[in-house]
C-alpha cells in the first residue's frame, strides 16, 4: 500500500465553467464593478474583504506611498536587473529584497509590531498613566520604527496620507491615537519626525490587520513603482547599468603579489 500524501488545501480561489470563485466571491458576479483594484489586493493578503471606506482609503495610501525615485535602493536594484531587458524578473527581484528590510515598505510590519507591543503596556496603566508609559518606551528603545526622514525635515507623504486618515475619522481610533502620543515623545526626545510607516501600521492595525498581515500589503500596494522602473529599465537596457566603465573604477587595497613558483622562473 502506497504511502499517503498530505492534502494540499487551498481557499484562494476555484476555477468554475461560468463563474471563477477568489476566496469564496464569486468573480463576475461580487467581484466585477464591486470592488477596486487596493480592494482586490487586500483580499488577496488577507483572505477577506475589508470595507468599502477602508479600500478608498487603500487606493489613497498606494498613491501617498508614491515615491519612485530610482536612487532609493531597492528601485535602484530593479534598474540594475531590469538593464539586462527583462521588466517582470526585475519588478519581482525588488520586490523580493524588502522581506524584512530595515528599509523600504516591509518597515510598517516592524512599526505594527511596535505598537502592538507598546500598546500592552499603555492599556495596562490608567490613563492619566498612559503618556508616562510612552515616554519611558522611546527611551528604552535603541530605535524606534517608523520615525525618521532621511535628507528632508517631515515626509510629505505622511501629511498627504493624515489628510485621508482625517476624512474618514480613522484618526480618532486607539492605535492611531497611540501613534500620535507616540509621534509627540520621539520628536521631543529624539527630534526625528514621524514618517508614513507607523501612521498607516496604525491605520491597519485599527481594521483589525494582524501584525503579519501589514508587511505584504505594504509591499503589494507598492507594486507599481517597482513596474514602473522594470519596464522602463528594460526599455532603455543601459550598458552602463551592466559595466561600471574602467575609469570609474579605483582599486585599494594591497598590491598583487608572486606566487614563490613565478619569482623563481625570472
Amino acid at each position: 500500500m502506497s504511502p499517503s500524501v498530505p492534502e494540499i488545501a487551498t481557499r484562494s480561489a476555484h476555477w468554475g465553467y461560468d463563474e471563477h470563485r477568489y476566496f469564496g466571491h464569486a468573480v463576475f458576479e461580487e467581484l466585477r464593478g464591486r470592488e477596486s483594484f487596493a480592494g482586490l489586493t487586500a483580499l488577496s493578503v488577507l483572505g477577506r474583504r475589508l470595507a468599502p471606506e477602508v479600500c478608498a482609503l487603500l487606493d489613497e495610501t498606494a498613491v501617498c506611498l508614491t515615491l519612485a525615485d530610482p536612487r532609493i535602493w531597492p528601485l535602484k536594484l530593479t534598474r540594475l536587473i531590469a538593464s539586462y531587458g527583462h521588466a517582470i524578473p526585475a519588478a519581482a527581484a525588488g520586490m523580493l529584497i524588502q522581506q524584512e528590510a530595515r528599509i523600504g515598505h516591509w518597515t510598517m510590519q516592524n512599526a505594527a509590531a511596535a505598537l502592538v507591543a507598546l500598546k500592552s503596556q499603555v492599556d495596562a496603566v490608567s490613563s492619566d498613566d498612559a503618556q508616562r508609559v510612552v515616554r519611558s518606551y522611546v527611551r528604552e528603545q535603541p530605535f524606534v520604527w517608523g520615525f525618521g526622514t532621511p535628507f528632508r525635515k517631515r515626509d510629505e507623504r505622511l501629511l498627504a496620507f493624515r489628510d485621508s486618515v482625517e476624512r474618514r475619522g480613522f484618526d480618532r481610533l486607539p492605535y492611531f491615537k497611540l501613534f500620535d502620543a507616540l509621534a509627540r515623545e520621539v520628536t521631543a526626545e529624539r527630534h526625528a519626525c514621524p514618517n508614513i510607516a507607523a501612521a498607516l501600521a496604525a491605520v491597519l492595525l485599527d481594521q483589525g490587520l494582524a501584525v503579519r498581515e501589514i508587511g505584504p500589503l505594504a509591499i503589494a500596494l507598492s507594486q507599481h513603482m517597482f513596474m514602473a522602473h522594470g519596464v522602463e529599465g528594460a526599455a532603455l537596457a543601459s550598458p552602463v547599468l551592466q559595466r561600471l566603465p574602467l575609469e570609474f573604477v579605483r582599486y585599494v587595497g594591497p598590491k598583487p603579489r608572486q606566487s614563490p613558483r613565478a619569482q623563481q622562473s625570472e
